[in-house]
């Protein structure tokens, strides 16, 4: 590659580190950076760009997409960092966290198969599945990559064969169209949204446009070449005073003014001129989108699709000859980000599942442990893996990386050592792990038996807990005792219903796994209408979906003013969870009569040793939600209720 050619791709580092970062905030910090995931799709066209100039400029040099080279180089990129990561993270898990072992088997077969999204896809995403940590779910991404290799030959190939007829770049740009329409015609609105978020056809806009923006890119590569060579041959006329080649004779005029230069079209230096603002302009949007951007129904009827075409207006207007974007994008601690962006991706998310798991361990009190270690477990892990896999196998071969046969010298003889020690033992706690990963997460199991507890207990107490109460009277309210109280309630508060029974004894509680306020009016009525409803109603329904104060104004209608209602926040790094916390804060203080607002969330903040290795569930041993609920009604009666 020549140098002018070099400097035309100035800043693609630091476009990857940027959203390396947006991705690592989404996943770690989620309520930090709700459209952090807009990410990925500047990655994807990234990606498909730098496929598609390989290609084109392999197909330019040889005449031929040269296969041979193309293959191995890929695989060499990919998989080595793959080979260390997964032996190392079951292995931790084997020995830490049998939780992180939950189906990995299959996780490790479709990640090295390259096709761990449509196993997602096809396995389901059940609530269980969202709440097991999914060791390498995240490698989703490397799957989609995967197969835009093995497809990006043939679209590559079809587009040099009509290059003539100044359709090619419409081939992609088809594609792209025709991914983003299927993305929204199959995204059913307030649904899950895995089929097409982890679909290659349904998310393969930003790698088609990337494609694109390598064609127009290389043919204009191709048009200076040959420009240039003709101002050569004309150069070489002039000096010899003979006619040996076939240009024009106004060119040989133009070329006789002024040899040695090549006059650019208008529209290129248009372009050059505004191409960098556009880039900015797009930089800045796309900033916007991954701050106040969710998962939500614009994400994917047509939110992807522009951050796609943003991504491909950042990187156009970027590698544009001379554009000051470069600047930018050459900043230091950016570029380094973007360059080991790869390695960064692959080891965060699972260091950041082990972290949540062990931090409230080495540190019980409040604070951000769980993000410090997993940034530093990280940083660690990514250096490792450059210095002893991905580097010597980019520079030399993967067979290099264990067995450096052809470069004895000490230093790699000593690094292979090292790599070698560490795949045996990993590699034996990865069996070990996998023969011994269990079928179900601690949390799951218990939660199960916890529903098994409660539908026994109720079952053997139903004329206790169902028996019809009277209406009460004016309330002149006290601490309630537990057969004054009815709790409607998701998996949090299933597992915590023994704590609930054991500090409210005789309290009726009634709570679901993966339970959203949708089902809460539905059950207030049932028991209205058989007269069970008794006066202090606790509804905790704020982790699985937003709440709003329509949905809040219509229970608080239903049971009247001489029943009070109690409601619990949620705790958790669910994108709706500030949001409804806040909506049920709103409207506790609008209601202050009869409507108490619990900040579980605080409390669990506060004693993040209590909670499973999710982060949301408290263990089935803790009374702290139940005892939470007591002090609040407390201090709330105490306000002269």
């Amino acid at each position: 590659m020549t140098a002018a050619v070099r400097r035309r791709y100035v800043g693609l580092d630091g476009i990857k580190g940027l959203a390396i970062i947006a991705i690592l905030l989404y996943h770690m910090q989620e309520q930090m950076l709700p459209g952090g995931f807009y990410g990925v799709d500047v990655f994807f066209t990234v990606s498909g760009f730098l496929i598609g100039v390989s290609l084109l400029r392999s197909l330019m040099n040889s005449g031929s997409l040269r296969l041979e080279r193309y293959i191995p180089k890929r695989a060499v990129r990919l998989y080595p960092a793959l080979f260390l990561l997964i032996p190392v993270i079951v292995s931790v898990g084997w020995l830490y966290d049998r939780d992180l072992l939950v189906s990995i088997r299959d996780q490790i077969i479709t990640v090295l198969l390259g096709c761990y999204n449509w196993y997602a896809i096809a396995s389901g995403q059940s609530y269980f599945d969202q709440m097991s940590p999914q060791t390498f779910r995240h490698l989703w991404f490397i799957g989609v990559l995967m197969q835009c290799y093995v497809v990006a030959p043939c679209i590559v190939w079809l587009m040099w064969k009509i290059r003539r007829s100044h359709l090619s770049a419409l081939i992609p740009l088809a594609l792209a169209a025709g991914s983003g329409y299927a993305m929204w015609m199959l995204y059913i609105p307030g649904g899950d949204p895995t089929r097409v978020y982890f679909g290659t056809d349904t998310h393969a806009v930003g790698l088609m446009l990337g494609l694109a923006l390598a064609w127009w890119v290389t043919s204009s590569e191709r048009g200076r070449s040959q420009s240039q060579r003709i101002a050569r041959r004309v150069a070489s006329v002039n000096r010899s005073g003979v006619a040996d080649a076939t240009p024009s004779m106004s060119a040989l005029n133009g070329a006789h003014r002024q040899p040695n230069v090549v006059s650019e079209p208008l529209h290129i230096l248009i372009w050059r001129a505004v191409a960098p603002l556009f880039a900015f302009m797009s930089l800045i949007a796309l900033v916007a989108m991954t701050i106040i951007g969710k998962q939500n129904d614009f994400a994917f009827h047509g939110g992807i699709v522009i951050s796609s075409v943003l991504a491909l207006l950042l990187v156009a207007g970027t590698i544009c000859q001379d554009s000051w974007m470069q600047d930018l994008m050459v900043f230091r601690p950016l570029a380094g980000l973007g360059k080991y962006s790869y390695g960064i991706y692959l080891w965060h998310w699972p260091l950041c599942l082990a972290s949540k798991s062990f931090a409230p361990k080495l540190f019980p009190v409040p604070g951000p442990w769980p993000l410090i270690m997993a940034a530093v477990l990280t940083a660690v892990a990514v250096t490792l893996s450059w210095i002893l896999v991905e580097k010597p196998a980019a520079s030399n071969s993967a067979v290099f990386v264990i067995l450096p046969l052809h470069k004895p010298s000490r230093a790699h003889i000593v690094r292979a050592i090292v790599v070698d020690a560490l795949l045996a033992a990993s590699l034996f706690g990865a069996v070990q792990g996998v023969a011994n990963a269990p079928a179900k997460t601690a949390m799951q199991i218990q939660l199960e038996e916890q529903a098994r507890q409660l539908e026994a207990m109720q079952r053997k107490e139903h004329a206790l807990i169902r028996r019809e109460v009277p209406k009460p009277p004016r309330p002149r309210f006290a601490m309630p005792a537990g057969d004054e109280m009815t709790a409607i309630g998701d998996s949090v508060m299933l597992a915590s219903s023994q704590g609930l029974s054991s500090v409210f004894p005789g309290i009726q509680t009634d709570a679901e796994v993966s339970r959203s306020i949708m089902v809460a009016s539905d059950m207030i009525q049932n028991d209205l209408s058989a007269g069970t409803l008794r006066q202090w109603v606790l509804v905790g329904l704020a982790t699985n979906s937003e709440i709003t104060d329509g949905q809040l104004d219509q229970i608080h209608d239903m049971i009247g003013p001489d029943h009070v209602l109690v409601l619990i926040n949620a705790h958790g790094d669910r994108t709706w969870i500030p949001s409804t916390n806040q909506v049920l804060a709103d409207y506790a203080a609008a209601h202050p009569d009869n409507v108490v607002l619990v900040d579980w969330n605080a409390a669990a903040t506060a004693n993040p040793q209590i909670l499973g290795s999710d982060g949301i569930h408290p263990k089935l041993d803790s009374d702290l939600y139940a005892q939470t609920v007591k002090s609040t009604i407390a201090a709330w009666i105490k306000g002269n209720h």
